[in-house]
């Protein structure tokens, strides 16, 4: 068995820390989805203890994963001075997380934690302000800090990230995405991902510098409460993007990166792997040069995206480069989603990043909705697969937790 090397620890033990995985047997995502999933894929990861103010919570958790309640916290602090992870997850609404990571550099700094990377879910934070502040916080620290924009550390989005950067396309002229969902949400994905797929020399991929967006109504765009919408943008390249998260039919989830000479195409993108690469070529000699559809170069060792985002932050621990999803990319999803809303405000009219105003927040909807022992296992029921794909996924023993009393 080789070595754990890296102690890690959760804080805040609902749907993303543990139980979504439950919700993907049979789906078309490479597996584990949570976070303690993937620590649990890699050898080099001892899960050390983990935190969270429900009892019920705690229990269901340490059963699942065979952790003793001798690792379960109440308190996070606790947690953190008493097992001294060096890896944290932070898998709570959103609304809490700016003052658990704030919380988690002040223990670092007076020697009460030993904290060295933290993985933070999204949306990063409700305000500017708070994400900005997480940001500096962690960087002034010397914390890797770690946003789920998690297509960036997906085997497949970096495959075709790696042909974009190696010219394959051509220079990148515009990408769109069709999606659904909450921006500061569900936007995180889709966004982050065309940042990401906009190529460059950051591993985050180009920021946007300005935008027009327009919102699903105006009373929404009024009010502090996540919402939908689209929106045209402009990348620090000189790529353009346009993005819908309002219902987008049967392209649901459909990304297209247009380049001069190519297309990488990305179809059923929050459900699994369709990736289609179309050339510039000639049908015969002598012929109109035509786009043709090729044989995707498929990555040849294959891992889950949760499982890329802790190999990412063990390769940033141990030779200090950036991470595929920093804070910093946190922090601009945030502000491309407020962006999106205050163009609404002004009459759909452009926008220019960054926001001067950094008050302007966005209370996400999981936050809204909670993170409570009921809603969970409201939503654990309804959320669960059944048909041929799981039936067939839990007999390859997908989602089967060996060790645990309470197995999924």
């Amino acid at each position: 068995m080789a070595r754990k090397r890296y102690r890690a620890a959760l804080i805040g033990l609902g749907r993303i820390a543990d139980t979504i995985d439950d919700e993907q047997v049979g789906s078309g995502w490479l597996y584990p989805f949570s976070h303690m999933g993937s620590y649990s894929e890699m050898p080099a990861i001892e899960v050390v203890g983990a935190a969270d103010p429900y009892a019920e919570q705690r229990a269901a958790f340490g059963r699942r994963w065979a952790l003793p309640a001798s690792l379960l916290y109440e308190r996070y602090e606790a947690l953190l001075e008493r097992e001294r992870p060096e890896i944290v997850s932070i898998c709570t609404s959103a609304a809490p997380r700016s003052k658990i990571v704030l919380d988690i550099v002040r223990l670092v700094r007076e020697g009460h934690a030993s904290v060295r990377a933290i993985w933070a879910e999204k949306p990063l934070a409700i305000s500017l302000a708070e994400a900005d502040a997480m940001v500096a916080a962690c960087r002034d620290a010397g914390i890797v800090l770690v946003t789920n924009a998690m297509r960036a550390s997906d085997v497949y989005y970096r495959r075709a990230r790696a042909l974009i950067d190696a010219g394959e396309l051509g220079r990148v002229l515009q990408i769109t995405g069709y999606g659904a969902g909450n921006l500061s949400h569900m936007g995180v994905h889709l966004i982050g991902a065309m940042c990401f797929l906009a190529g460059g020399p950051a591993p985050m991929g180009q920021r946007v510098t300005w935008l027009v967006g327009e919102c699903e109504s105006d009373a929404k765009a009024a009010g502090d409460d996540d919402l939908r919408g689209n929106a045209y943008f402009a990348f620090e390249s000189g790529a353009r993007g346009f993005v819908r998260m309002l219902p987008s039919g049967a392209a649901t989830w459909t990304l297209d990166v247009i380049g001069e000479t190519g297309v990488i195409r990305i179809l059923n993108a929050n459900e699994g792997y369709e990736f289609e690469l179309w050339r510039m070529g000639q049908a015969v000699s002598g012929a109109a040069q035509t786009p043709a559809r090729h044989m995707f170069p498929r990555p040849q060792k294959l891992w889950s995206a949760g499982v890329g985002q802790v190999k990412d932050i063990i390769d940033c621990l141990e030779t200090g480069k950036a991470p595929n999803c920093p804070g910093e990319l946190g922090a601009h999803l945030l502000e491309i989603a407020i962006g999106i809303r205050e163009s609404h405000r002004r009459g759909m009219a452009r926008v220019d990043l960054p926001l001067a105003d950094r008050s302007l927040h966005i209370r996400s909807a999981e936050t809204l909705a909670g993170d409570t022992p009921a809603a969970l296992r409201a939503g654990r029921a309804q959320r669960r697969r059944e048909g041929v794909l799981p039936a067939i996924a839990r007999a390859e023993g997908i989602g089967r937790h060996p060790d645990a009393e309470d197995p999924a």
